[in-house]
């Protein structure tokens, strides 16, 4: 029985309230979400969901599903994985297989229901039977496509395979993300892959593909992310070298710097397509994505906008913790250039703690609601313990990175921190948020007593983002510590004329903020002295 053309409407009820939409080719929860699947995942779940209950061959599996197509049997083991993963079927109880024979779907016979044509649309319109793949979900969708091997050596064919298969696995830690498995990817391999329709096949918006070349005892990595619903238009791109000398070692270090370029580079794509949306289409997404640019304008008109549109997202949805935990991560800035209201800081204090509460194990909100949780309320033992599960999580995001430092200078570590600040820096050297690093890194070195190493960060963190207040205090301390007396003055008054509201010693705040007493105590004197006011 081959799978025939369905009229538009068609909709099959699963157990546990799941349904198949034919007409879309979706899976949907019970509250509407769609279920992520590719278009041939989906046959086959529709045709064992028609069959339920008997035992569905592999050989007419395959004649349903890719009839007149000549494909191998993996394609029909790694459709049945993916919709083994869709069901939540881990335990393999709903749709098992049948040594040597084929698939039986254990639920009760799917319900089939009509719904109503809507408005302006036709029954059924030309090309019905040819339905849509699966619509983009909501995160920024990717799939690592096989690279290229270019050239017979079987080595770096090796090393090609595994270098897809270790930045499959990085990227997805990124719970931002929303990457394919490696094994829908690599149905990919040794095929002429058009990017628009491999998208489409896949059910993403970006593709990641690259080529790896051998000249002697170096290897040479080129990567692209593409954007697969705008022409292939690429997003970003770098290459990687190293020697074979230690194959795997080398794997993992051009995944991580993969993995740390990609995560900003889709950020900011994804910022620019909400921006280009009509205003009255905004979601919670959206206005979340909006707040981004605006709160790293670094400005008071920005983080009043900001503000107001993650509010605005909380408000479209109450159990979104991100925007949550970036609203909080907005009092810590505010608090930190002295543009807190009335209320801001107990807000911010509460939306943290909400963002902890509910945190799912995403690494993104983890590290803002617990660096925003210490700033704020000066509390070290819950946001050290989120920060530090954030690291493990996701050790390859920079943000991550710099928080979980920032964290442990304020548990009197600096030893630690600083590897840290260094390596968030490398993975992302444009990321907006590079002179919290070298801040970070500056700070490390005072609290280790090594003013002279602090101010090359110190200068670079003014450099970088002269309206971040945290360089200008690095730097006035690492002068005035190294007697360099008028210097420290030219930097306080810089200090001032850049973040006037900043511009305090805030004393309370260093013996609250920093569990080294002594390093606050100097850090304090430092700034009085150099000419801060209280």
């Amino acid at each position: 029985m081959a799978l025939a053309d369905e009229p538009a409407s068609r909709v099959l009820t699963l157990s546990g309230g799941l349904r198949l939409d034919v007409s879309r080719c979706c899976l949907l929860r019970s509250d509407g979400s769609e279920i992520p699947l590719r278009r041939k995942s989906f046959d086959v779940l529709r045709y064992l969901a028609e069959n339920a209950g008997r035992l569905v061959g592999r050989a007419e599996l395959m004649e349903a599903v890719w009839r007149g197509v000549y494909v191998n049997e993996d394609s029909a083991t790694q459709c049945v994985a993916e919709v083994r993963r869709a069901l939540g079927d881990d335990g393999r109880q709903a749709l098992r297989t049948v040594a040597g024979r084929g698939y039986v779907l254990d639920v009760p016979a799917p319900v089939e229901r009509r719904e109503a044509t809507p408005p302006g649309r036709d029954e059924n319109p030309a090309g019905a039977g040819i339905a849509p793949p699966p619509g983009l979900p909501q995160a920024p969708s990717l799939a690592v496509l096989p690279f290229d091997n270019i050239g017979d050596d079987p080595e770096q064919a090796y090393f090609a395979d595994g270098l897809v298969e270790e930045l499959t696995s990085a990227l997805s830690r990124i719970r931002a993300l929303f990457v394919i498995a490696r094994n829908s990817s690599f149905t990919f391999k040794d095929r002429a892959v058009d990017m628009h329709e491999a998208g489409r096949e896949l059910g993403v918006r970006y593709l990641l593909r690259g080529s790896v070349r051998r000249a002697g005892p170096r290897i040479r990595v080129a990567v692209q992310l593409v954007d697969a619903t705008a022409g292939a238009q690429q997003v970003w791109g770098d290459r990687f070298e190293g020697t074979l000398d230690d194959i795997f070692g080398l794997q993992d270090r051009i995944a991580e710097a993969i993995a740390g370029a990609v995560e900003p580079s889709l950020r900011h794509v994804e910022i620019e397509r909400a921006r280009r949306k009509p205003t009255e289409r905004l979601d919670a997404y959206d206005l979340y994505l909006r707040a981004l640019p605006a709160y790293y304008a670094m400005t008071r008109e920005g983080s009043d906008a900001a503000l107001a549109l993650l509010r605005r997202a909380i408000a479209a949805d109450p159990g979104y913790s991100l925007a949550k935990a970036f609203a909080a991560r907005t009092h810590l800035s505010r608090a930190a250039q002295g543009w807190s209201g009335p209320g801001d800081t107990a807000e911010g204090i509460r939306l943290a703690r909400e963002a902890l509460a509910d945190h799912h194990d995403d690494p993104a909100t983890l590290r803002l609601a617990g660096h925003a949780l210490t700033y704020l309320a000066y509390e070290h033992e819950e946001p050290s313990a989120a920060l530090e599960r954030a690291l493990r999580l996701n050790p390859n995001s920079a943000e991550v990175l710099g928080s979980a430092a920032w964290m442990r200078l304020y548990n009197g570590d600096p030893a630690s921190a600083l590897p840290l600040f260094e390596r968030a820096t490398r993975l992302s050297p444009l990321d907006p948020e590079t002179s919290h690093f070298l801040g970070g890194c500056a700070y490390g070195r005072l609290m280790l007593g090594e003013p002279a190493k602090a101010l090359p960060p110190a200068q670079g963190a003014v450099r970088q983002q002269p309206r971040w207040p945290t360089g200008h205090r690095a730097l006035i301390v690492a002068q005035w510590l190294l007697g360099a007396c008028e210097a420290a003055r030219d930097a306080v008054r810089r200090h001032r004329a850049e973040t006037p509201s900043a511009c305090r010693v805030f004393a309370e705040r260093n013996a609250r903020l920093f569990l080294d007493r002594a390093f606050a105590e100097t850090l304090s004197r430092a700034l009085r002295e150099a000419g801060l006011p209280e």
